[in-house]
């Protein structure tokens, strides 16, 4: 088994054991580990390098487990660590709107890199609503700590800081600008005319 495979596979089992007894906020009926998968699979299918996709996997354990970034650094090294803290909120004891200004005024600065995690975590999440809106026939916001308005303003924002000194025609800059655009621009109507899978 090569280098690039082992940790990736040591990042998603860390990822499995820190997430195990929790489940997603946007559906209880899904383990947590279920989004980090799906943010790695995006960037796996873009050719992202081994170290980002291993961060992918972390991206929220710091975040919503018990395990801290000296745990990542200890386990998977600086760079790992650091695609993981830059893909994470510093205090989640801060209020929603201080929290999400700072990370949008924070990503601007990164490199294309670094912005990797960031970029497919919010395409699983949008996309995602938009599925979950399309099961239900209506829009809901009500799993997020703020509605549809606040949702736009933060999904929006931080799309332009993460093509803030990029190219905006990157396939993951335009995939998550036409999930944004799928989700806040459309009408019900428009979800259940649309049969494209996301």
């Amino acid at each position: 088994m090569s280098e690039s495979v082992n940790i990736i596979e040591k990042a998603l089992m860390f990822a499995i054991i820190a997430h195990s007894s929790q489940v997603r906020k946007g559906n209880p009926e899904e383990p947590a580990i279920v989004h980090p998968i799906a943010v790695a699979e995006i960037l796996r299918c873009y050719g992202a390098d081994k170290n980002v996709i291993a961060a992918s996997y972390l991206h929220d354990v710091t975040e919503d487990t018990k395990f801290e970034l000296e745990d990542i650094r200890k386990n998977f090294g600086e760079d790992i660590a650091h695609l993981v803290e830059v893909a994470s909120e510093p205090d989640k004891s801060k209020p929603w709107e201080e929290r999400k200004k700072h990370k949008i005024e924070t990503t601007r600065e990164l490199s294309l890199r670094e912005k990797l995690v960031p970029t497919a975590d919010k395409i699983n999440n949008i996309e995602d609503i938009y599925r979950k809106n399309k099961k239900l026939g209506y829009k809901d916001f009500s799993a997020f700590n703020r509605g549809e308005e606040k949702q736009e303003w933060y999904f929006r924002n931080i799309y332009k800081s993460l093509i803030a000194n990029e190219d905006r025609q990157n396939p993951l800059f335009v995939r998550l600008e036409n999930a944004i655009n799928n989700v806040f621009e459309r009408t019900m109507e428009d979800y259940f005319e649309d049969e494209r899978v996301l």
